[in-house]
């Protein structure tokens, strides 16, 4: 019968390729699966959708990549690009080292990583569900832009969230008192939570100009769908003004979108993020890598607030 297999960042081998692709064959490769599929063994992609990675990346680390920093790193991106501002890469020196140009593989990662802008400096960048793998990254990349960031979580996270370094932490049930804290602060709001009872708060503690982004995040997070149509609709009935001007002013972000739309951008991003991961700029989380039959235990560990970082599958394993 058939069945759906999770999994949607993939990083492995060409083992067979056709005519037009036998240039891949044996090479380490990454790429996303919209609709899953990733924890098999084998998958059949077209070649197109390929993106080659250095023979020395480490695959739990670029795995970890795909499923957190490029969503976050591109999140931030496209709501700066949405505005007709540059690119929101953090505030480095990002040329690629020389070490990294004279390596002997050649690989779209290492020829194309180049110099970002920072927008974001000084802003300042709220995020909720800031304790999820994803969350976390949304907040090294914005620190690492020159953004003052700020969260809100479940309270099982703020360890990991303290550690890793905010302005302030408030627990995301406590709406009233960081409503009264940032009020009329926040330069850009990055909702990875999608709870729209969180709509008009969102609205108060917005700075004039300011912007919102929904994130559609990758396998790390939750998914939702954003309130469109006849939803909008009863969403304004049931809602306050300030709650339904927040929705119909934000902008959606979906990494698997963006990955169809420009892989060409895509494969940048993702080589700067190995350039920075290079660097020791960033640490993607890697909480554990375990067979099929053990994905979902992990998972649960990581869902239930116990445990944080990304459940790389190994397909191989016993």
């Amino acid at each position: 019968y058939d069945a759906w297999v999770p999994g949607h960042e993939i990083v492995g081998r060409v083992v067979r390729a056709g005519k037009k692709a036998k240039f891949l064959l044996d090479r380490k490769v990454a790429a996303l699966l919209s609709h899953g599929g990733g924890c098999s063994r084998y998958v059949c992609i077209h070649a197109k959708d390929l993106v080659s990675l250095p023979e020395t990346a480490d695959s739990n680390e670029m795995v970890a990549l795909l499923s957190t920093y490029i969503a976050a790193y591109q999140c931030l991106e496209f709501v700066q690009s949405e505005n007709g501002m540059d690119p929101v890469g953090p505030s480095l020196d990002t040329a690629v080292s020389e070490d990294v140009k004279k390596s002997e593989e050649s690989s779209s990662l290492t020829e194309v990583a180049g110099k970002k802008k920072s927008p974001l400096s000084g802003s300042c960048v709220l995020i909720t569900g800031a304790g999820s793998p994803v969350g976390l990254a949304l907040i090294d990349i914005a620190k690492n832009a020159g953004a003052t960031v700020y969260a809100v979580s479940h309270s099982s996270h703020e360890k990991d969230i303290r550690e890793i370094g905010v302005k302030e932490w408030y627990p995301l049930f406590r709406r009233q008192e960081w409503r009264a804290e940032w009020s009329g602060k926040m330069n850009l709001i990055v909702d990875t939570v999608g709870d729209y009872d969180n709509y008009p708060i969102f609205y108060e503690v917005m700075a004039p100009r300011g912007r919102f982004v929904r994130m559609n995040t990758t396998s790390c997070g939750k998914k939702y769908v954003p309130v469109l149509g006849e939803q909008v609709k009863v969403f304004s009935a049931l809602k306050d003004y300030k709650g339904s001007r927040i929705n119909n002013t934000a902008i959606d972000y979906n990494v698997f979108y963006s990955f169809n739309d420009d892989q060409e951008l895509f494969t940048e991003d993702l080589a700067y993020l190995y350039h920075l991961l290079q660097m020791g700029k960033i640490e993607p989380r890697v909480f554990s890598k375990v067979g099929f039959d053990e994905l979902q235990e992990e998972w649960e560990k990581v869902m239930g607030g116990g445990a944080n970082g990304v459940v790389v599958v190994l397909p191989w394993k016993d």
